[in-house]
This record gives structure tokens, C-alpha cells and sequence, in this order.
């Protein structure tokens, strides 16, 4: 459908909550109330998208309690009818452009309409009402079809797609960074000033951006400072200072509009930090060391985020993250090395048990042996990373069960058990 070009809301993040009071898995009767009752403002704006109309009756109608009783089942069975034939007409009204009126079954085959609902609207609207339990399911799949055709397109909606977005998001974190460099070398802390007004306009921009497009151009074009010697050294564990008073404020606005914002920025710095590793190049001492500076850069603010606080990585994330840097430590990455290091030192030491060892001294002199088939030591090398990782996961599941196995007095855990399922033999 077409994009709607003025809305009665004020940011996407607030099509969003909606969204979520609504769709959620977590949604409820109290919280699907307050969707309708937010509906009732943006309906009262001349702006609102006809879809928004469609859905409040939905809602509206399928918040009545289901079965009815006896006495009001009759009253029930016109509400859901009315919310069907308005959802039907307002969905293929705006095809009808000709001169002469086409029908509304060929209207609602182009908009991919169930042929369902068509026939229970002419019912509804030329017959006798279509029984109770007909319509209730025919709004639910109304519903439905106005979550995935209407709702989640204009919700995903931007001006531009692909790289036009990432540029967006790249230029807004140039401007923010400019503005906020000049605001910590002036410590400028007033929103009266010029550049107080520059971050609320960029807030505001930024509330239209999408959360990982917003966090792939922080991390990959702001977090690093370009010069050398304003990143951390080789010692330290922290941000610059100056940079933390850069992007955090960013960064917790961001967090009051996505909740996820901790768990996609911590995902973002790994990635980054994988990406870049110098595998498969031939660099220079200088490149080298440039190289290395940039990735320990991200390394200390993944070590910033993983302490806690309000931007604090979750569990459940946390353990992903350590998992995916696990798997890359067999290729002999330093850099690696030490942020693994620095998040999970148990971790490291139990891995670099498990790793084969390596020689200290140079490959000068070796010979290459030319009966050696490369299939062969390719499936070697494959068995030997597949039982690395086996051995991993089985560290890390006896770790959470001696973490969180508590022996209830009286019981104990037979030696010869293992889970089945159900009616299976052991």
C-alpha cells in the first residue's frame, strides 16, 4: 500500500509502542485498551492513515468478551458484522477510480483479500447475519491481514532502502559527533544554546532511524577516533573519556526508544571485531599496528557495556557474544585473544587447554611434504574444530549446571540417567 506521507504520530518509536500494545506476545486486555485508546486520538486527526479507522473498529469489536451472553448475542453478531463490511469497504473503496463501479470481489483479489471475508461482508450486508462463531473468526483473520499487509509495512517503512539508509545513518552520526566535540572542548551543558538545539533536532532524527542501522553507523564511523593517539593503549580497559561523553548520551537515547539497544550493540562490536581480523591480508608493520589499535578500540567499549549499567549487555546475549569470539580463537588472533581474555578469563584458560599448542619459533626450513592430500588434512582440520567446539559446549553447559544445580536434601541424581523422551526406552 501506499505510505502514508503525514501521521498523527510523532516518530516511529511511537508506532512501535502501539505496535507492541497490540501484537505483542505479551499483550493483554489492559494493554490492548490502552492501544485503542491512543487509536482514539490518531482517528481524530485529519491525517490518519484509513487503515488506523479499520483497525480501532477491529478491536474495538474483538475487545467485546467472547461468547457473549445469551441476551446480547445477537447485538454482538451485528457489531462484528459492521466491522467486517467497514473493513472490506475501506480496504477496496480507494480502488474504485473508474467511471463505472467495479465489483468488489475483483477489487479485493488485487489486494489479496481471503474470499472468505467477501462473501461473509454480502452476506452480512444483503442476507441474514452469518452465525456468531463465522464472524468472530473472520475479524480475527481481518485482523491479521491488516498486522501483515498494513501495520508491519508502514512500521518497516523508510525513505530509503539499503545504503541510502545507511548513508542517512552515517551523515547523522557525523553531525552528532561534530556537534557534541565542540560541546565537551566549550563544555556547553545548556539546550538553550545552538548547539543544544542542534541535539534536540538530532534526537529527533534520530528516533525516525532504524535502531540497527542507527547502531552499525555509530559503531563503525564514530566509536574508533580516527587519530591513534586518542584511542585507548595496549593497557587499558576503557573508553577516552571524551568519548564517553561523545556517545553516551546517544546511545541512552537510543536505549529509551529500543530496549534492545544493549543486546544490538554488543552483537555490532563483536561482529566489527570479527570482521576486521587481519586473517587472509598481507599488511605492513604500520597497517598492523593500525589495525590493531582500531579493533581494541571496540574491544574496550564491548569491556564498557559488558560491566552493567544501563546500556549492560544481557545474560542471554552475553553468552552468544562469547561463543561466536570462542569459535574464532583456534585461527591465533592476539587482539582476539586479549578481549576474550579481558571478558571471560576462566573461559580463556580453559580453551587454551583445549587448543593445540604452538611452536614459538619461525616456519624457516620446514619442508612441505607433497604426498600430503589437501582433502585429507581438510577433513582432519574440520574434525578437529568441530570436537573443540563439542568440547566447549559441554564446558559451558556443566558450568551453568554446577552454577544452578541445587541438591534438594533427601534426593540425589542417579549415576546411569540420562534425559529421553517420554514413553521412549533409556
Amino acid at each position: 500500500m501506499r505510505q502514508p506521507r503525514r501521521v498523527p504520530w510523532s516518530s516511529k518509536a511511537e508506532l512501535a509502542e502501539l505496535y507492541d500494545l497490540l501484537f505483542s506476545p505479551a499483550a493483554n486486555d489492559e494493554s490492548r485498551a490502552a492501544g485503542l485508546s491512543r487509536m482514539s486520538v490518531y482517528i481524530s486527526s485529519p491525517s490518519c492513515p484509513a487503515f488506523m479507522h479499520i483497525l480501532h473498529a477491529l478491536v474495538s469489536a474483538l475487545s467485546l468478551p467472547y461468547p457473549p451472553p445469551l441476551s446480547q448475542s445477537h447485538s454482538q453478531r451485528m457489531v462484528y458484522a459492521l466491522a467486517l463490511i467497514r473493513f472490506v469497504n475501506g480496504m477496496v473503496d480507494p480502488l474504485q477510480t473508474g467511471g463505472f463501479a467495479r465489483p468488489i470481489s475483483h477489487l479485493a483479489a488485487e489486494l489479496n483479500l481471503p474470499p472468505g471475508l467477501v462473501s461473509l461482508r454480502h452476506r452480512a450486508t444483503h442476507e441474514d447475519l452469518p452465525p456468531l462463531t463465522h464472524l468472530h473468526r473472520a475479524l480475527q483473520d481481518a485482523l491479521a491481514y491488516l498486522h501483515t499487509y498494513s501495520f508491519v509495512p508502514i512500521l518497516n517503512h523508510g525513505a530509503e532502502a539499503g545504503w541510502g539508509r545507511r548513508e542517512r545513518s552515517e551523515a547523522l552520526v557525523g553531525r552528532w559527533k561534530k556537534v557534541m566535540k565542540e560541546r565537551v572542548r566549550t563544555r556547553d551543558v545548556t539546550v538553550e544554546s545552538a548547539s543544544g538545539r542542534a541535539i534536540k533536532r538530532l534526537r529527533r532524527e534520530f528516533e525516525g532511524e532504524d535502531l540497527e542501522d542507527a547502531v552499525e553507523a555509530i559503531v563503525r564511523t564514530g566509536l574508533v577516533p580516527v587519530a591513534r593517539k586518542k584511542r585507548p593503549g595496549k593497557k587499558a580497559t576503557a573508553p577516552p573519556a571524551d568519548a564517553l561523553l561523545v556517545w553516551t548520551p546517544l546511545l541512552s537515547h537510543l536505549m529509551s526508544l529500543h530496549e534492545s539497544t544493549p543486546s544490538v550493540l554488543a552483537e555490532t562490536l563483536a561482529t566489527a571485531l570479527l570482521e576486521t581480523a587481519p586473517r587472509h591480508r598481507q599488511l605492513n608493520e604500520a597497517e598492523t599496528k593500525e589495525l590493531a589499535s582500531y579493533r581494541w578500540t571496540l574491544g574496550t567499549w564491548l569491556f564498557h557495556f559488558w560491566k552493567g549499567g544501563d546500556l549492560g549487555v544481557p545474560e542471554d546475549a552475553k553468552r552468544d557474544i562469547l561463543a561466536r569470539l570462542a569459535r574464532e580463537l583456534v585461527h591465533g588472533d592476539d587482539v582476539l585473544k586479549r578481549v576474550y581474555g579481558a571478558l571471560d578469563g576462566a573461559g580463556l584458560a580453559e580453551l587454551q587447554a583445549l587448543l593445540p599448542e604452538q611452536e614459538e619459533e619461525g616456519l624457516e626450513g620446514l619442508d612441505v611434504d607433497d604426498d600430503v592430500n589437501p582433502d585429507v588434512a581438510l577433513e582432519r582440520m574440520q574434525a578437529n574444530l568441530d570436537a573443540l567446539e563439542d568440547k566447549l559446549r559441554h564446558k559451558v553447559e556443566s558450568r551453568e549446571e554446577i552454577a544452578g544445580g541445587e541438591e534438594i536434601p533427601g534426593w540425589h541424581k542417579a549415576e546411569d540417567w540420562r534425559p529421553c523422551p517420554i514413553g521412549m526406552w533409556a
